[in-house]
């Protein structure tokens, strides 16, 4: 069943109904910075622009990001993201889970990998624990992430589904797999120079780095039997 559905076709971020934008310092990140201003709704898309700027912390590559409020929240489900992003080493862009109480966990759907100025990989990742080895993680390699393409995840209990444009590429059955309520969050970040899976930015860098979002859509999904 449909619970929701956003295709930005208006010209401001829908704030009553549907997203909150990212303000502040990403946890865990020191090179990384959010802003509300960041965050555009315009030619039917949203818009997440990184680009170096001033903030409370000196210059940094600062980006934007969105989460559903939290009446949106559901146990379970369907969610599809279409969007895109421009090349730039050291940014990257995520569509993921989030839990509305204490985090973990966090099941990170799509969170693509820019060791260049290339997107060509990305993993999904299921964040069970506080440790930085408390994942169980997947990577897609060898598609090009620039173009327009449908990322997904079916959420029943014990199982996570991960799709690209309708078609499954990895899954997970687990004790692991969350049984909280969790929004839909999308957001781009720069990334610190040890974090080797993304790299940092550099030179090589575009001055603004872009995710855009044609549409979102989410499902409630009539659970089945856990999985082992």
């Amino acid at each position: 069943m449909l619970t929701g559905y956003d295709n930005f076709s208006g010209t401001a971020l829908d704030t009553q109904n549907w997203w909150g934008a990212y303000s502040g310092q990403p946890a865990g990140d020191p090179s990384g910075w959010w802003e509300p201003s960041h965050v555009a709704v315009t030619g039917g898309n949203l818009v997440l622009s990184t680009y170096r700027a001033n903030t409370p912390q000196g210059m940094r590559w600062v980006s934007g990001g969105v989460g559903q409020i939290n009446d949106r929240a559901q146990t379970y489900g369907r969610y599809l993201v279409r969007m895109r992003s421009t090349g730039g080493k050291g940014i990257s862009a995520i569509a993921l889970l989030f839990p509305t109480g204490t985090w973990p966990p966090e099941v990170d759907f799509y969170e693509d990998s820019p060791l260049d100025n290339r997107r060509t990989s990305m993993s999904a990742t299921l964040h069970y624990g506080p440790r930085d080895d408390d994942i169980i993680q997947h990577t897609l390699r060898n598609v090009d992430f620039t173009k327009w393409h449908v990322f997904g995840v079916d959420w029943t209990p014990g199982h996570l589904v991960y799709t690209i444009d309708g078609r499954p590429w990895a899954e997970v059955s687990s004790s692991r797999v969350p049984a909280v309520p969790m929004t839909l969050d999308i957001q781009s970040q720069a990334l610190a120079c040890t974090q080797t899976f993304h790299g940092c930015p550099d030179s090589t860098t575009p001055p603004v780095v872009k995710t855009e979002v044609d549409w979102v859509a989410t499902y409630r999904m009539a659970p089945g039997p856990a999985k082992p």
